[in-house]
């Protein structure tokens, strides 16, 4: 596929002229060039060498072989091409190396928000290991929206409900400021406003859909996520589900929990204000998707998925869980053989 991105080459090369840096480590996917930024770096004599060998959940030993890249080749900048992965691989090569240089971003996902987040969601032996830091928040970005053009159907849909669930996560949480709120209240109002069209690949969306999932980003990089986070990651492991659907699903039944407990009862209503949505309406909505289908588990990894659950992140969770609840609210969506 052919991209017509010339004006963000452009903006990418004035920028790097501007930085001039002596050699560039490019994180980025296997297929490294499809849009052109690495092909941009030759185009105005800045060297560079690309930094390839991560997996879509990077591992933290991926992350220690990009530092290895980053050193033996003696770079001094770091550009990061594609989606969370490449983002947070290169967001952890500065983490862990400890070393001072600077990132820049080119998000091709609408989804994560890794670009303006000090986040950065590793793993260790498949366990999730992430760091937070704000030195490691990208210094600048490329929002290419013309990339998410190529994205296939499912990756739109999973993607863009992690982007929802960013807003919808961060409007809930006990640390959610003014300012927060309001990146929640207009990411959600994009996703409302272009998802539907979005996911049919209509080009119009492409814009709207990226400043979403950057709005997302921006309110849990201040407010951080939830519940909903700390439920999915089993479901991710265990189920092989993509990030976004275990979110998206985890999100519904704890919304529809909080909802039952009638103890929330104004920031439900201000979260159907927002969303468009009761808990109700967001499960048929995701029927809808088919990402509902194949939720069962065994007995084994039902009782490793109740107590995988990240409590930290439950922390700033309006309302306090027990280990009775967060097994309520598996079973009113896994059905366990």
């Amino acid at each position: 596929m052919k991209y017509n991105n010339q004006i963000f080459l452009d903006e990418f090369k004035n920028k790097m002229l501007e930085i001039n840096p002596q050699k560039v480590l490019f994180v980025c996917s296997k297929d490294y060039d499809r849009y052109g930024y690495r092909k941009a770096l030759d185009e105005i004599n800045i060297k560079s060498v690309s930094f390839t060998s991560f997996e879509p959940c990077p591992e933290v030993s991926s992350v220690e072989n990009g530092i290895e890249a980053y050193k033996s080749n003696e770079c001094d900048f770091v550009v990061a091409v594609g989606g969370g992965s490449a983002i947070d691989t290169a967001k952890g090569i500065k983490y862990y190396s400890k070393l001072d240089f600077d990132i820049l971003a080119v998000p091709t996902t609408a989804g994560t928000g890794a670009e303006v987040t000090r986040f950065s969601v590793l793993y260790r032996n498949k366990d999730k290991e992430s760091v937070s830091d704000y030195s490691i928040i990208p210094n600048f970005q490329i929002f290419d929206y013309t990339t998410l053009k190529s994205l296939p159907y499912e990756q739109k849909v999973v993607t863009s409900l992690d982007a929802f669930c960013h807003s919808v996560e961060a409007f809930w949480s006990v640390d959610a400021t003014n300012e927060s709120r309001k990146y929640s209240k207009k990411a959600l109002s994009l996703f409302n406003d272009n998802f539907a069209r979005y996911i049919e690949n209509d080009d119009s969306t492409f814009e709207p859909m990226l400043e979403c999932s950057m709005l997302a980003g921006k309110a849990i990089n201040l407010a951080r996520t939830t519940a909903p986070h700390a439920f999915s990651y089993k479901l991710h492991k265990l189920k092989g589900f993509h990030h976004g659907r275990a979110v998206a699903v985890s999100l519904a039944y704890i919304w529809k929990f909080m909802e039952e407990s009638n103890k929330l009862n104004e920031l439900m209503k201000e979260t159907r204000e927002i969303t468009g949505f009761d808990a109700d309406g967001f499960i048929n909505f995701l029927s809808k998707l088919g990402l509902f289908d194949d939720l069962t588990m065994t007995k084994a990894q039902f009782d490793e998925t109740i107590h995988g659950v990240n409590i930290q992140r439950l922390q700033n969770f309006p309302l306090k869980l027990t280990e009775e609840d967060i097994k309520n609210i598996y079973c009113s969506f896994i059905d366990v053989k």
